[in-house]
């Protein structure tokens, strides 16, 4: 073509080219004749010669393709020639849309008829795997006449090339209407032919047929100077060509792809180049597109480790998502999100999932744990925030990232709660993130991660004027006023604002009891509450235990239990009751423990109340030790502070825990949780503890304890026979359940009301005839309310005792002797060993309260005593008899053998001289002459008027009485004596009304020495007795036995 050709005409010559299709020119009969007019007026219009008729339609359209490309290449060099001198509106008016119009159908033309059937027969030629051992050069292959389409396919690629990077590799891409029409809208019809013949291994080449070395620079270099996304796309679809059935071509897009995706922009190019411009603003983002983001990023390039290439991608990623939203396409941060879970969470390649995990956690964490990194604490609450709503919910990562920090997010949001001014969004990003991780972590690792915070494994915050958040080294923030420091305004103005509140944290005990206790409260998991609940008491109590304890660790224990138990109601979900397996296992340790530390040597006590004393073991003279006790007396009281008070408060504590599990837990019972019966055994030495309180409590635990059990064992017959119960008449068994339940109430009347309807159950019923019947409840229930009864005996509310007392007596009176055995039992247990010798004031006040029963039961049966006589009289006279026991209890029992005798008399007749020559011994053994009682008072000097002075003024302390000790086994205390005494008085008067019934002497037992022993005993004792009333009792009974003697004279 001449040089003087104007850029007109080669649009001209173009047009002719191209023609205008019309319908005629649409049909395929008609298209070989239209091709070879377009040729020969081409060829007339551009002077060379026309083509002859003769030639085939795939010659034509190769020959048209060919003269395609020399048009586009004289229409690159007069458009680049021009386009740099002409101004802006020649260029708009040199290339308007019909010309561009042409140039793209000049490369439709080029690529349709010259390059793709050119690819088809090299591909359809070559062997479709490169790896078979078996192939051998050009003697297997058979490539018959592909050497001269070959070199035709190497040299339309190298012109093209040629028009893109005319200065060779390194150079600038040329600017042209023709270079942007073909990058733009063919780059990958241009790279499969350039990939074909450039890349063609060494084991397919041949002398005729050798790979283009000089293609590869030149592809590398374009390739690197246009966008990725573009790039990427077009090796999308060489992939998606016929040509990629061959394995070098993919390969080599493979290889070509990777190092688009190592480009600074490679990722959003991946993003663009799969979602297009009508995703990129969308939130809903097809699966199959993520799915083949994330395989392509998460594919490692050949001939690059692991460790290089996750170095590179990892932080391009993280730094995507750490943008602002308008800075990223939603549909771009879901699919980086998405692809970086899936490297998180890899099952395929553990390599590839640590090196992940070891590159995106310290990027994400280092700004909570260390205050520095690549991002700002902000950037990377915002990442891990995109990252985990734009991924599947996993609990395994999400425990991944958030368990490390969770102290320092805690913190965080503490400091955000109290600052002045802080950004809302990301406090309730931070909350969110507490609450998500809280729910769907194990138990175990959310209450480690809680133990950290409140071991103190935190960072401190702070947030400036304008909301930013910085992390304070070293721990130095401090909150609040040192009260020291505080000034009568700055008091008032504290006080106005609610810091001297019960609530409000004055000490700054970190983390704040208050706020933890409402974000555990907040997670609504009982597990987590309930196992945190018991290690907050077992921390209490080893603090409580160690003399070098932090005491604000102590407090702060102590705090978290209290506001637990303040703020986490039964009702809530997360109740630290609800699950009260661990609970009850924390009970009985603190239990055990501390009744391992009674029977210690160093714990136990020495003995009391009538026991074995220290002074009773002195072996040195009184003077000495004086001194020795007084200086250890401050080590005395610090031990008894340190050593006791603790165990008991902490003993305390787990009984009060135990009431609030059971009434938390309605049917938690000892067949549903069997730990309950060795804390009910263990709680039998606490019910008789020498601390009011823990007495009681120990009292009330075992009370609900024993209704519970008794409640869920009759609960299955009850519902057996409700079916055949009447509905007019009041079933006993569910007055029994009512009863039961009302037992288990911490307030004390309705105890009381309930003790009342178990006393109206098990009392005898009167028939219609007047006769007395066994009561309707079932006897498989004696021995569970009999037990309920002996627990409230012991009750220090004398409404509830009294209660108990009638309650026993009334079951005697429904269920006869095997109830008063068991009365009789408690009553006289301990006989055959040295166990009395050390009861206690509460073993002795429940005795007492079982003898009043057996007073009512014996006044009650009248004229039947003494069917009943075998079971009472010969327990109650061993009481007697028993030195060992205290004399309250000797005293009680002789009062029940005296009113045996008032109530039927013939039922001790069987008994009647050893009683009376008993009662004589122990009035002659334990009677205190008067001369004993008063000391010589006389002996000093009466003229020393100075001493006599001071005498008024140090009065002796009173002498020891029953009441005062009673526990003691002193035989000389009054009451035993008046106690005899009455008993002698009754059986006289017993003897000589039966002498008047009888009108004979005959049924008179006693003999006459004993009645002369009697009178004489009586008659010293009447006039030598310390005791006042016991000497108007002993001349009473003296005239007793006098008109005794005279019932038999008058006989």
């Amino acid at each position: 073509m001449p040089l003087a050709q104007s850029t007109d005409d080669l649009f001209r010559a173009a047009a002719i080219l191209t023609g205008p299709l019309n319908a005629s020119d649409a049909r395929p009969s008609d298209l070989k004749d239209v091709l070879l007019r377009r040729m020969k007026s081409y060829a007339e219009a551009m002077g060379k010669g026309t083509p002859t008729d003769d030639m085939a339609l795939d010659v034509l359209q190769s020959h048209t393709a060919l003269e395609a490309l020399t048009l586009l290449e004289f229409l690159h060099q007069s458009l680049r020639d021009t386009g740099p001198n002409a101004n802006q509106e020649e260029g708009k008016v040199l290339l308007g849309t019909r010309d561009l119009a042409l140039i793209r159908t000049l490369l439709s033309i080029l690529f349709k008829w010259g390059v793709d059937p050119l690819l088809e027969r090299i591909v359809a030629a070559i062997p479709s795997t490169s790896a078979s051992q078996g192939i051998a050069r050009a003697s297997i292959i058979d490539l018959t006449g592909l050497p001269h389409e070959f070199s035709m396919l190497s040299s339309i690629s190298t012109r093209l090339l040629a028009l893109v990077l005319p200065a060779g590799p390194g150079s600038a891409i040329s600017q042209s209407g023709v270079t942007a029409a073909l990058l733009n809208q063919h780059l990958s019809n241009l790279l499969m032919p350039c990939i074909l013949i450039g890349w063609l291994p060494k084991l397919l080449t041949s002398d005729t047929m050798s790979t283009v070395d000089a293609v590869r620079p030149l592809i590398m270099h374009l390739l690197s100077r246009l966008p990725a996304s573009h790039v990427i796309s077009a090796v999308g679809q060489v992939m998606s060509s016929p040509p990629s059935s061959l394995p070098y071509v993919r390969r080599t897009c493979t290889f070509i792809l990777s190092r688009q995706l190592l480009r600074p922009e490679g990722i959003r190019g991946l993003c663009e180049s799969v979602f297009g411009e009508e995703d990129a603003s969308g939130e809903e983002v097809a699966l199959d597109k993520l799915e083949h983001i994330s395989r392509l990023l998460g594919t490692v390039p050949a001939g690059l480790k692991v460790e290089e290439y996750l170095g590179i991608m990892i932080p391009r990623m993280l730094l995507l998502l750490s943008l602002d939203e308008r800075a990223l396409p939603p549909a771009h941060r879901r699919a980086i999100a998405f692809s970086l879970s899936r490297m998180l969470t890899n099952e395929e390649s553990d390599e590839k999932k640590q090196t992940t995990m070891e590159l995106v956690f310290p990027t994400l964490h280092n700004p909570f744990l260390l205050g520095s990194g690549n991002l700002s604490p902000s950037a990377s609450l915002k990442t891990i925030q995109v990252l985990l709503t734009n991924t599947d919910p996993s609990p395994h990562l999400i425990s991944a990232l958030l368990t490390p920090i969770i102290p320092s997010l805690y913190s965080l949001f503490a400091c955000l709660e109290q600052a002045k001014v802080s950004d809302p969004i990301i406090r309730e990003t931070i909350k969110g993130f507490l609450s998500t991780w809280g729910r769907l972590v194990n138990s175990e690792e959310v209450i480690a991660a809680i133990w950290r915070i409140i071991d103190g494994d935190v960072s401190d915050w702070r947030v400036d004027v304008a909301g930013e958040i910085s992390r304070v080294e070293g721990g130095t923030e401090k909150d609040g006023t040192p009260l020291s420091l505080f000034t009568p305004q700055s008091l008032k103005q504290a006080e106005e604002a609610g810091e001297f509140d019960v609530d409000s944290n004055l000490l700054g005990l970190k983390p704040d009891p208050v706020r933890l206790v409402r974000f555990i409260k907040d997670l609504g998991r009982a597990d987590v509450s309930s196992d945190l609940f018991v290690q907050l008491l077992e921390a209490y109590r080893d603090a409580r235990g160690q003399r070098d304890a932090d005491p604000l660790k102590t407090l702060l224990y102590l705090q978290l239990v209290l506001q637990m138990q303040k703020q986490i109601s039964p009702d809530d979900a997360s109740s630290v009751l609800k699950k009260p397996e661990h609970i009850l296992t924390f009970i009985k340790h603190a239990l055990d423990s501390q009744r391992q530390a009674d029977h210690s040597p160093s714990g136990r006590k020495t003995f009391s109340d009538g026991g074995l004393r220290l002074e009773d073991l002195h072996i040195t003279p009184r003077g000495e030790p004086e001194e020795a006790e007084e200086e250890g007396d401050s080590d005395d009281e610090e031990g008894e502070e340190g050593g006791e008070q603790g165990p008991n408060d902490m003993t305390s504590t787990a009984v009060k825990l135990l009431l609030s599990v059971l009434e938390a837990n309605p049917d938690l019972s000892a067949r549903t949780a069997s730990v309950l019966n060795d804390i009910f055994s263990l709680l039998e030495p606490l019910s008789k503890a020498p601390e009011e309180e823990l007495r009681a409590l120990a009292r009330e635990a075992r009370m609900v304890m024993t209704a519970r059990l008794a409640s869920t064992s009759e609960s299955a017959g009850r519902k057996a026979r409700k079916t055949s119960s009447s509905e007019d008449t009041e079933d006993p068994q569910e007055t029994y359940q009512k009863a039961l339940k009302l037992l288990q109430d911490p307030l004390l009347p309705v105890r009381a009301h309930g003790l009342m309807l178990l006393r109206q159950l098990v009392s005898a019923r009167r028939e219609p005839s007047g006769k007395l019947s066994e009561p309707s409840i079932d006897r498989a229930l004696i021995p569970g309310i009999l037990s309920i009864f002996m627990q409230s005996v012991q009750d220090d509310d004398s409404y509830m005792f009294l209660n108990a007392v009638q309650g026993l007596s009334a079951m005697v009176d429904g269920f006869g002797k095997e109830v008063l055995r068991n009365l009789v039992s408690v009553y006289s247990a301990g006989l055959d060993g040295l166990s009395a010798s050390a009861m206690s004031q509460h073993d002795v006040d429940t005795r007492t309260r079982v003898g009043e029963a057996l007073g009512q039961v014996i006044r009650r049966c009248g004229d039947t005593l003494p069917s009943y006589a075998s079971i009472l009289i010969p327990p109650l006279f061993q009481v007697v008899r028993a030195s060992h026991f205290p004399t309250v209890l000797r005293t009680s029992a002789i009062s029940l053998l005296a009113l045996c005798v008032k109530t039927n008399a013939l039922a001790v007749l069987p008994y009647t001289v050893d009683f009376a020559d008993a009662m004589i011994d122990l009035l002659q053994v334990e009677s205190v002459p008067a001369t004993q009682k008063k000391p010589a008072a006389r002996s000093e000097p009466e003229s020393d008027a100075k001493a006599d002075e001071k005498a008024p003024q140090e009065s002796p302390p009173p002498p020891p009485t029953m009441d005062s000790e009673p526990t003691s086994v002193n035989t000389k205390f009054p009451p035993l004596r008046r106690a005899a005494l009455h008993f002698l008085s009754l059986l006289t008067q017993a003897c000589t009304a039966r002498v008047y019934e009888t009108g004979s002497a005959d049924q008179l037992l006693l003999p006459p020495e004993l009645l002369k022993r009697a009178k004489t005993t009586l008659g010293y004792i009447a006039a030598t007795d310390a005791d006042d009333v016991v000497r108007v009792m002993a001349r009473e009974t003296f005239e007793g036995l006098d008109q005794l003697a005279e019932a038999i004279v008058g006989l």
